[in-house]
């Protein structure tokens, strides 16, 4: 399918194009990908987590506000989102038929993309205000 053609597509129609064997081969290799960042943003989500059980507030506050542990915090978090999308999305297309299929697609979408701002906004809050 050229990138001009799904200028021509109708919404529900480029909705069912995300569950196409197309999408399956690109949305693997990005479930594979997520997976192997997570292993060591784990590793270090834990290793910052730890750090910060022995401070109060205001010593979270200004750990997180050091550039390396806010900018560990944030990917693990937008990765893990990611990660959680494509598998949520993966089971969507399996298991759900017809017209709701196309529904939890989208809705799948907008709480990813939800939960991924409410998350860095709160690491942006703790650390920088």
């Amino acid at each position: 399918m050229a990138a001009d053609d799904n200028l021509l597509r109708s919404p529900s129609a480029k909705v069912r194009y995300l569950g196409s064997a197309r999408w399956g081969a690109s949305e693997n290799w990005y479930m594979r990908l997520t997976s192997a960042a997570l292993i060591p943003l784990t590793v270090a989500f834990v290793w910052v987590m730890l750090s910060l059980l022995s401070k109060d507030y205001n010593g979270v506050r200004a750990e997180l506000g050091r550039p390396l542990p806010a900018i560990i915090v944030m990917l693990f978090v937008l990765v893990g989102i990611y990660h959680m999308q494509i598998g949520m999305r993966s089971v969507i297309l399996d298991y759900v038929h017809g017209h709701a299929k196309e529904w939890l697609l989208v809705a799948n979408l907008f709480f990813s993309g939800a939960l991924a701002l409410a998350c860095v906004y709160a690491v942006l809050r703790i650390g920088f205000v």
